[in-house]
């Protein structure tokens, strides 16, 4: 599977809103390889800068979706014109010449995604887009090396501890259009997906028709590169230690009940609920059924299924995650409501529906809102969930 990030879809805008429907660049005759036939006074020399790359993302993101592996290359390689360094799109181009049966072209390029900067070998050993190659003599030839390469770095970098300490985040607030601070507001806290940023979650703001509560998006904890971007999650998924992914999720418990602490002495809040997206609706079911004294709801946008296997790309399936079997029982008055698309090829819906199903048999009051669209957050999802935290 290619490294979905929540950058393009999530990872639109940021979440659901992608630049404009087409790209028009001046064309010009240059050969960039040469330098010196390059005119650096010609009034269009550098409109490439103005490229919206978030539309080849999604046109590269949806060739994939529907199958048409051929023209997602032609997309990534239009992205990678702009970026060679985005580690990430080289190996979704790997993934996409290893669909299309490709051997030599996807060695090819996972090894550029490697020199990129690219290092996760377990999940190039196991993804299933290189199956059709997998036992090209080519292609295993290759991906020993990479490994071999990648595990000679990790020794000389030494063993890798990791020490629980306090640090600062980052948390974006946007306060209704007439707020008030002598009038009581409901706070919606809401966890990005993995590998993105509070930045780009927050923009969800503007697209709420008429908000009438205080919306935070609060930073995930661990951050690491994505292409040339620093983006964060809140797992440590990365380290595929169970030990350390477990007190990191007792760790996250506790910063979101800080955090919730901490925004209720700036704000004059009444209600509290928490809404994820994607890999951070998985912590808004944890942090929230066991902090459920905190909040008045969860809102869940493409979220995991209760109680399910969790997917990690680092990983693989992650069982036996959830570890709620008892709080899940006190934390029956929470409101819940689900927003997930029938075409979500990251998050499967029959997950949304098999958490809907798991809560309502606990006593739940749970909102289930269906949509057309893949692994987005579209305006008519927020439309929902605004009417949701009004009802």
């Amino acid at each position: 599977m290619r490294i979905f990030t929540l950058y393009f879809l999530c990872l639109g805008l940021p979440y659901s809103f992608f630049g404009q429907d087409s790209q028009k660049e001046v064309k010009m005759d240059i050969d960039w390889s040469n330098p010196k036939d390059i005119d650096p006074l010609h009034k269009d020399i550098g409109n490439f800068l103005d490229l919206d790359l978030s539309y080849y993302k999604k046109k590269a993101y949806d060739a994939y979706e529907s199958g048409n592996y051929e023209e997602a290359a032609i997309y990534y390689l239009t992205l990678l014109r702009c970026d060679i360094r985005d580690f990430n799109s080289i190996y979704n181009l790997a993934c996409c010449y290893g669909l299309l049966g490709k051997d030599t072209l996807a060695a090819k390029y996972i090894e550029r995604a490697v020199k990129a900067g690219y290092k996760d070998i377990n999940h190039i050993k196991q993804d299933p887009d290189f199956e059709s190659v997998r036992e090209s003599k080519l292609f295993k030839k290759t991906v020993d090396s990479i490994s071999l390469e990648i595990e000679k770095d990790e020794e000389e970098l030494g063993e890798p501890i990791y020490i629980e300490n306090s640090a600062l985040f980052k948390c974006r607030i946007q306060l209704p259009k007439d707020y008030n601070p002598d009038k009581s507001y409901p706070l919606v806290l809401g966890l990005h997906g993995g590998g993105e940023s509070p930045d780009k979650f927050i923009a969800l703001w503007k697209n709420f028709r008429k908000p009438e509560f205080i919306y935070a998006a609060t930073q995930a904890p661990y951050p690491y590169l994505l292409g040339n971007e620093i983006v964060y999650e809140w797992a440590l998924w990365p380290t595929r230690d169970m030990e350390i992914m477990e007190k990191a999720k007792e760790i996250l418990n506790k910063y979101i009940s800080k955090l919730v602490q901490d925004l209720e002495k700036r704000y004059n809040i009444k209600d509290v609920y928490l809404m994820g997206y994607s890999q951070g609706s998985i912590f808004t079911y944890t942090a929230g059924i066991n902090n459920h004294h905190l909040f008045k709801g969860l809102i869940i946008l493409s979220g995991p299924g209760l109680f399910k296997p969790i997917y990690s790309h680092f990983m693989g399936l992650v069982y036996n995650y959830w570890k709620l079997e008892e709080s899940i029982k006190d934390a029956k008055d929470l409101r819940v409501f689900i927003a997930h698309s029938k075409e979500d090829q990251v998050v499967k819906y029959e997950l949304g529906l098999a958490s809907k199903e798991v809560l309502t048999d606990y006593g739940y009051d749970v909102t289930f809102y269906d949509f057309e669209g893949g692994h987005i957050i579209p305006s008519d999802v927020l439309e929902q969930v605004e009417k949701w935290l009004n009802f």
